[in-house]
């Protein structure tokens, strides 16, 4: 998020630096380091200045980009769900548990849900390509067929397409360039591998 986009927010809603510290209760030294670049807002911070302005916190975060002018309140449908880091759709990559941002989606528990964003291309046959976020209903199990996003060796993750056979689980790939990952029953009991959601819709923008 830019300063001067944060420097048009106010002069458009006619306030100051100091009415905005005072509701939202981040010191008045945080916005003069921001504003000489010597720190960067982190995301609690620019949820409080969205929640101010009263504006969605992905609109603070692109500065604004998309025709809307600084200081609208912009009606969007659905509620903000959190983007939780990356996750690769190809070989396991450690989870990275940070919030990055927020996308709208329609549903009503937004606790229920997560959005992943997807590095690889071995999902790519249903959509899934490098970039898209893909929406994550939270849930330890999984119906066949369903694509899910599963912990692996305890602390890697990977989305692919659920079935199992008896004792053994295969997580799918819908490329035929990756090979499926097959796993053990065993492995869920002990915590090595665990289901974390069944994905429920994919966004690509363009």
């Amino acid at each position: 998020m830019d300063y001067k986009f944060f420097d048009k927010l106010l002069k458009a809603n006619n306030t100051t630096v100091y009415r905005v510290s005072k509701s939202t209760g981040i010191s008045a030294s945080t916005f003069t380091d921001w504003k000489n670049g010597r720190s960067v807002p982190k995301i609690d911070k620019i949820k409080l200045i969205a929640d101010y302005f009263g504006v969605p916190i992905e609109y603070m975060m692109s500065g604004g980009i998309g025709g809307l002018d600084a200081g609208s309140s912009p009606l969007l449908e659905g509620n903000l769900v959190p983007i939780i880091g990356e996750i690769r759709a190809g070989s396991p990559i450690i989870t990275n548990e940070s919030v990055e941002g927020y996308e709208r989606a329609e549903v009503a528990d937004t606790d229920e849900y997560f959005y992943l964003r997807v590095k690889g291309d071995s999902m790519k046959n249903i959509g899934m390509v490098e970039g898209s976020l893909v929406l994550f209903h939270k849930q330890q199990y999984a119906e066949e067929g369903d694509v899910v996003a599963c912990l692996v060796g305890g602390e890697c993750a990977t989305v692919k397409r659920f079935s199992r056979s008896k004792k053994t689980v295969y997580l799918l790939p819908e490329n035929e360039e990756y090979e499926p990952i097959k796993l053990s029953t065993d492995d869920f009991e002990s915590g090595d591998a665990r289901i974390l959601g069944v994905a429920c819709e994919i966004k690509i923008k363009l």
